[in-house]
């Protein structure tokens, strides 16, 4: 914010540009969160296939927790489809390299002032285009990401009964 940086009040413009640059970041920023996420949700998932498949090649477990498998696997791999879905890769936009205002600029008639303002219009223009296209992308995010959190959470209780199954139903003979 110029105004404020130089000790004067901030002009509802100089606010509202300040507040769109934050948005953009910030859309930006909350993808790359959404893929850490996802990346960990598969991390787990990696744990229950594991899991599932020592009970299921354990040859002295009863047939309970191998039975037990079956919705574990089956919420693993839906879990697995909604993260591969999350972290699939998005067109996100950037802002433009600077040579593209410097271009533009000389192309531009008016005075320093006026061209200045053009380039500001323009890049809160494409800054707001962005915000809308990032959103967007992000709702899907993080409806892929919903998905695969809750699919994992039923594996991974059903999983814990299940070795909590075994923990309690083995008795020294």
């Amino acid at each position: 914010m110029r105004s404020h940086l130089l000790g004067g009040r901030v002009t509802t413009n100089e606010f509202i540009a300040d507040k769109t640059r934050e948005r953009d970041r910030f859309e930006l920023d909350l993808g790359d969160a959404f893929d850490v996420k996802a990346s960990i949700v598969l991390l787990i998932l990696t744990f229950l296939g594991t899991t599932a498949a020592t009970i299921l090649t354990a040859d002295k477990l009863s047939e309970v927790p191998k039975l037990a498998q079956i919705p574990v696997i089956a919420f693993t791999v839906i879990s697995g489809i909604f993260c591969v879905a999350c972290l699939w890769p998005k067109n996100y936009l950037l802002d433009d390299l600077p040579g593209t205002y410097v271009n533009w600029l000389a192309e531009l008639e008016g005075s320093e002032a006026e061209q200045l303002e053009g380039v500001e219009n323009l890049s809160f223009e494409l800054a707001n285009a962005r915000i809308i296209h990032h959103h967007e992308l992000n709702k899907t995010k993080a409806w892929a990401l919903n998905g695969a959190f809750w699919s994992m959470s039923v594996s991974l209780f059903v999983e814990l009964g299940a070795v909590a199954y075994v923990a309690f139903a083995i008795r020294p003979s």
